[in-house]
């Protein structure tokens, strides 16, 4: 499981990337956005092209407990359906 940052914020995106392009030939990727309290696009952008990437491929990225502050952010850029996020939020 991939843990997303608090403060997924414009200094976190190097990191960010370097662990997403570590995993992204994993079977399966589980990423826990429970903890994102603020998160910036360019760390959406990030998120948008690994699960595109990884979709296109033919392997799986599941979001454990996204918080509300990325759903918001999902929602506002218009990638809850892309990401997947649609189907966690109640």
């Amino acid at each position: 499981m991939l843990a997303i940052p608090a403060d997924a914020g414009i200094d976190e995106t190097g990191n960010l990337r370097a662990a997403l392009a570590a995993r992204l030939d994993d079977a399966s990727v589980t990423l826990d956005g429970s903890q994102v309290q603020r998160i910036h696009t360019s760390a959406m952008q990030l998120f948008l092209m690994f699960c595109r990437d990884r979709k296109t491929a033919g392997r799986s990225t599941v979001w454990h407990e996204p918080s509300v502050a990325l759903h918001a952010a999902a929602r506002v850029l218009g990638l809850n359906a892309t990401l997947e996020l649609a189907r966690e939020l109640s």
